[in-house]
C-alpha cells in the first residue's frame, strides 16, 4: 500500500510541476480578462477603441488585444436576421481596429464576409428548397396515413405547425448550416492568431 499524503504535500508537488510563474504569465492573467471586458463594452456601448487601448503600455497591449479578440469573436454568428448582421459588422470593424497585421485581418474578414453573403443569398435558396421538400414529404406521409384510416386530408391543415415537422426542420436546418458553421469556426481560430 502507498503512503498517505496530506493535501498540503499533494499541492506542493503539483506546484513544483507547474514551474516558475513568469512575468508574461502574470500579464496574461491580468490583461486578457481586461481585454475581454473591453470587447464586451465595445459591443454594448459606443467606445473609442484606440483611446481605450492607449491606456495600456506596450507589455500589456498584446494581452489586452488577445482578450478583446476572443471576446469579440464570441459575438460572430451566421446572419440569420438583420440584428445579427449588424452585430457581425460591428465585430468586424472592432477586429480591424485592434489587429496590427491589417492585410491578414482584412483578408480573413473578407473571407468571413463572403461566407455571410453566401449564407444570406445561396443559403437562403437552399433553405427554402429544403423546407418545401420537407413540407411535401410530410403532407404525403400524412395523406397516406389518413387514407389508410379512411379519412381525408383537411384542406386547411398546415403541416409546418406540427411539432414533428418543426423538430425535423430544426434537424435539417442544422445539417444545412453545418458547413457554414465549420468555416466560421475555422476563420475565428485564424483571426485569434493574427497579431
Amino acid at each position: 500500500m502507498g503512503e498517505i499524503r496530506s493535501a498540503k504535500e499533494i499541492a506542493a508537488e503539483r506546484l513544483k510541476n507547474i514551474g516558475e510563474i513568469t512575468e508574461e504569465d502574470r500579464l496574461r492573467w491580468k490583461f486578457v480578462p481586461a481585454g475581454e471586458k473591453l470587447g464586451q463594452r465595445y459591443m454594448s456601448e459606443r467606445l473609442d477603441i484606440e483611446n481605450e487601448l492607449g491606456k495600456f503600455d506596450q507589455k500589456q497591449l498584446p494581452f489586452v488585444k488577445q482578450g478583446m479578440t476572443q471576446s469579440l469573436l464570441i459575438y460572430l454568428d451566421l446572419p440569420r436576421n438583420e440584428t445579427i448582421e449588424k452585430r457581425n459588422f460591428k465585430v468586424m470593424e472592432g477586429l480591424m481596429q485592434i489587429k496590427e497585421d491589417k492585410q491578414s485581418a482584412a483578408a480573413a474578414l473578407g473571407q468571413l464576409q463572403r461566407i455571410f453573403d453566401h449564407y444570406a443569398q445561396q443559403g437562403e435558396a437552399q433553405r427554402t428548397q429544403a423546407k418545401q421538400a420537407l413540407k411535401t414529404k410530410f403532407e404525403q406521409s400524412l395523406r397516406q396515413a389518413l387514407r389508410a384510416q379512411g379519412k381525408e386530408f383537411p384542406s386547411q391543415m398546415n403541416v409546418e405547425q406540427l411539432p414533428q415537422f418543426e423538430e425535423e426542420w430544426r434537424r435539417t436546418l442544422s445539417q444545412l448550416e453545418q458547413q457554414y458553421i465549420k468555416s466560421l469556426d475555422d476563420l475565428k481560430k485564424y483571426l485569434v492568431q493574427i497579431q
